[in-house]
């Protein structure tokens, strides 16, 4: 199978789409991490729901980049 040519560098996936998804996935988890903060600080929400919702938003934003990462480093 040939390679397409253009902006598509090396990976499994295209790596324009792939740091497209990641940029949305982690510009999402930033907004919720904000907006989760600020609850917290205005007493919207315990303590304890923001430490577990940045834990949680931590790893997303590790996993989308680390994926993105795979995807440039083992293309066909």
């Amino acid at each position: 199978m040939e390679k397409p040519e253009g902006n598509r560098t090396r990976g499994y996936l295209d790596v324009r789409k792939v740091k497209a998804f990641a940029f949305a996935v982690i510009s999402l988890c930033i907004f919720l991490g904000v907006l989760v903060s600020i609850f917290a600080i205005w007493d919207f929400a315990e303590k304890d729901v923001l430490y577990r919702t940045l834990a949680t938003l931590g790893v997303v934003v590790l996993s989308c980049i680390i994926f993105s990462m795979v995807n440039e480093k083992f293309g066909h």
